[in-house]
């Protein structure tokens, strides 16, 4: 999956195997062999990968980040999946307030419950 995301990248930077490769200091066919996922480069390698393209590791290995902001002005890392999962909670506002009176209660609870329903 590296190899087809590196590939995506690299052609969103509108550059050739054989630009990136002299660029980063290897060979054209590593490029291709990166890309195939035939080979991994080396992490000093990888860096100038990232560097070169304008993306972030978790981007490159599929781990989807969002930043969120608050109004205290300070960014929390969260996965895509994570933020979907906060966003529909806040769409039922009564769970919503629940779980802010006392979150590790509220959870333990529907945990609970849940267990009831869908035992292990």
């Amino acid at each position: 999956m590296i190899g087809q995301r590196l590939r995506e990248a690299r052609i969103n930077a509108g550059i050739t195997q054989t630009e990136l490769a002299k660029i980063i200091g290897v060979k054209a066919a590593e490029i291709s062999q990166y890309e195939s996922d035939k080979r991994t480069p080396r992490w000093n390698i990888f860096i100038k990968i990232l560097d070169k393209l304008n993306v972030s590791a978790d981007e490159m290995l599929g781990r989807e980040i969002s930043i969120v902001s608050d109004d205290e002005e300070y960014n929390i890392k969260l996965a895509k999946k994570d933020l979907q999962i906060l966003e529909t909670i806040k769409s039922y506002p009564k769970l919503y307030k629940l779980l802010l009176n006392d979150p590790n209660r509220n959870i333990k609870v529907i945990n609970n419950n849940l267990k009831e329903v869908f035992p292990e």
